[in-house]
């Protein structure tokens, strides 16, 4: 069986991958005394369900209110140490748009959270965004881009954006405006950074497609 897992704090899940067409699948949860009671949610795919959270308190995971059509009508909802699914808020905060998801970082009461707009016709410009929303939904600022994001960090008072057209942006915590934006580049060769930790203020590591660990000293 193949799985995703989804870690936060000291418990791990493992979200099996699964078929729309099949029973919903099962969250499973671990702590370290042993597996205890998941929840029942939809299978996972890697467009509607994807939701890394950086710096996670508690396990998260991105679940349809229909467990037979769990692409539809996305929650952000949390797992609480004995197993209860709780959800936080509605995926999308525009009614009528789908959203994809994508990667995501805890901050404080809140959290930093990217993806893309689906449209019939693709990917559109500012169709991709990153967003910070507080714990009940209330949307605290929004970022659009045209790149979708590859990963996310904060050191607290910055977020950094990597995307696959190879940046790495800087936004303000605090309201979302932009700080700076970079090229990533080895030796003049452009690269797309897939993973980010941002170690400490003004300083980040960038994994990077090509298998490389980029130390970034950046301005603030």
């Amino acid at each position: 069986m193949f799985a995703v897992l989804v870690a936060g704090a000291d418990s791990m899940v493992l979200r099996p991958l699964g078929d729309r067409r099949k029973r919903p699948a099962r969250l499973l949860l671990f702590d370290l005394d042993g597996p205890v009671p998941g929840a029942e949610v939809g299978p996972f795919d890697v467009f509607n369900h994807l939701f890394t959270v950086r710096r996670a308190s508690r396990p998260h995971a991105l679940v349809g209110t229909d467990p037979a059509k769990s692409h539809r009508d996305k929650w952000v909802t949390a797992l609480g140490a004995d197993g209860t699914l709780r959800r936080l808020f509605p995926h999308s905060w525009v009614p009528e748009e789908h959203h994809f998801g994508g990667p995501a970082v805890e901050l404080g009461q809140s959290l930093v959270c990217a993806g893309t707009v689906h449209d019939s016709y693709g990917l559109q410009p500012g169709g991709a965004y990153v967003i910070r929303r507080s714990l009940s939904g209330a949307v605290q600022w929004e970022y659009r881009t045209d790149h979708p994001a590859t990963a996310l960090d904060t050191d607290e008072d910055t977020v950094y954006v990597a995307d696959n057209s190879g940046a790495l942006v800087a936004l303000d915590a605090d309201d979302g405006s932009l700080r700076w934006r970079m090229d990533l580049e080895v030796d003049g060769t452009p690269t797309v950074a897939l993973s980010l930790a941002a170690v400490a203020r003004g300083h980040v590591l960038a994994g990077t497609v090509d298998g490389r660990v980029l130390e970034c000293s950046v301005g603030r």
